[in-house]
């Protein structure tokens, strides 16, 4: 399909995804950010593999009431849990206050709105404020906290280290999941960062599951969700990992060199 640029200040284009479907695209200058399919029935959907990943926290708590989704981009996420899951409220953090606009006017959120009804009930709301600030401030507590945040190539690496983890979980409900989607090579075992933030979160949680959501099976590296609770409800079908050499991360410094050492940069 012949790409069509939208006159805003984000690379945004008509394209086909893997199976030829259309999709309208958020691209950041360094891949897609976000995406959303343009056919009716297809529009709530998610073009991901990480994305369709995250609802395998409803595996570890068919009970998920509350989501904090830490990153709004396009709004994928929160269209489909709007649309697929009834009783569930997410609130979005978003630093950036012209990208709830844009996902009106170019993905679909305004559909939802209207659809929905969100303007007259409480299942979505957006706050626009940085998400260590929002972590470190918030009274509320989620059920399950998102974090799907990057400036540019980077993770926010403060809530990637031990206090920031900590943080992560005074906000959560009890057995409450936070969920992480980051970068790794298609042998986890070979991804030292990753490895270390997994052991990181060890040292917080009961249990971390890690599902490999590889969008491009073909591709040596790609995303991975990271799971980590105090449920006794794990994933049995994870990704393997060893941690017998990785490190407990204290220093977001140091994390953001292991990652772009990963990263080749």
């Amino acid at each position: 399909m012949k790409r069509k640029l939208f006159e805003t200040g984000t690379k945004i284009y008509e394209d086909t995804d893997y199976y030829d479907y259309p999709v309208r695209v958020f691209d950041s200058g360094n891949g897609w950010q976000s995406a959303t399919f343009m056919d009716e029935d297809k529009k709530y959907d998610l073009v991901f593999a990480y994305l369709r990943a995250f609802n395998r926290g409803f595996d570890i708590n068919p009970d998920i009431k509350s989501i904090l989704l830490l990153g709004g981009a396009g709004y994928s996420y929160p269209k489909h849990v709007i649309s697929h899951y009834t009783d569930v409220r997410i609130t979005v953090v978003e630093i950036d206050p012209e990208a709830l606009e844009i996902a009106k006017e170019h993905f679909y959120l305004d559909n939802l709105i209207r659809d929905y009804d969100l303007d007259n009930n409480d299942r979505f709301k957006n706050v626009t404020d940085d998400a260590v600030h929002y972590i470190q401030t918030t009274e509320y507590r989620y059920d399950v906290i998102i974090n799907d945040l990057y400036d540019d190539l980077d993770p926010v690496y403060p809530l990637l280290t031990l206090d920031g983890i900590r943080s992560v979980k005074n906000d959560l409900t009890e057995n409450g999941i936070y969920a992480l989607n980051l970068s790794g090579n298609r042998k986890l075992n070979r991804t030292d960062y990753l490895l270390n933030i997994i052991k990181t979160l060890k040292e917080c949680f009961r249990n971390v599951s890690v599902v490999k959501a590889f969008s491009y099976q073909h591709l040596r590296s790609g995303n991975y969700v990271i799971f980590a609770s105090d449920s006794e409800n794990t994933l049995p079908d994870g990704a393997e990992y060893g941690l017998t050499e990785a490190q407990v991360v204290n220093d977001p410094e140091k994390l953001r060199e292991d990652y772009h050492d990963f990263l080749g940069i």
